[in-house]
């Protein structure tokens, strides 16, 4: 299994371990003592995506900073070098990844016993910068709707709304995607987008996940 399969098999363990630091850590937060905000630590500041229905935000109350993932309660971080911190009461790790030249903040990396995933900061305008959805006909719609597998225990389930179609991950919520074209689907609040095989037929054979630079393919497996 390669990196970014063993990767994507154990996101969801991952993010487990984020639910209960985060429930641990706001208990204690009120005896833990306030992290030292350096000059340019704004630049931390903000949305990132690590998957498309999953974000994790990067905030401040006072001289403290935070970290709050997508439905979770938020966990306090404190400083362990130049880029990198820990949250309080874990050994989790958080490692952004700045540019030398313009101190620009492209990413973080969320670890823990060398199991890491990568979460791509969002600008908020260019997300809908250039994105209009398209109407497509129920029938189109409806041929995409099924079951999308990476691996076992890691896939995409398509499903049908009155909106459109929804897309759901693996353990997390379906979030709604719109056509920007035939077979071209985008996530409103994200930078992700979802490409659609089809056969001669027009039916789906397999999806496209397009996330932070990486292109993830899908077969379809169920309807």
């Amino acid at each position: 299994m390669n990196e970014w399969n063993r990767l994507s098999f154990d996101w969801v363990r991952l993010l487990v371990r984020l639910a209960v630091i985060g429930l641990l850590g706001s208990a204690s937060i009120a005896s833990a003592q306030p992290v030292p905000r350096p000059d340019g630590l704004e630049s931390y500041f903000g949305r990132y995506e690590l998957t498309p229905t999953f974000h994790l935000n990067v905030t401040r109350e006072g001289r403290a900073i935070y970290l709050q993932a997508t439905g979770q309660p938020r966990a306090q971080l404190t400083p362990r070098g130049p880029h990198e911190f820990v949250l309080v009461g874990s050994s989790l790790r958080v490692m952004f990844n700045v540019r030398e030249d313009t101190g620009e903040v492209l990413d973080l990396v969320f670890e823990q016993g060398g199991l890491g995933r990568r979460a791509v900061k969002l600008e908020p305008a260019a997300i809908i910068a250039g994105r209009s959805p398209i109407e497509l006909s129920p029938e189109v719609l409806s041929r995409y709707v099924g079951t999308y597998e990476e691996q076992p225990g890691f896939g995409i389930a398509i499903s049908r709304t009155d909106g459109g179609l929804l897309a759901q991950l693996t353990e997390m919520p379906a979030t709604l995607i719109l056509p920007e074209s035939p077979t071209e689907f985008f996530f409103r609040e994200s930078s992700a987008r979802i490409t659609f095989r089809v056969d001669a037929t027009g039916g789906a054979t397999a999806l496209i996940l397009h996330q932070g630079g990486s292109d993830v393919e899908m077969p379809r497996v169920g309807n």
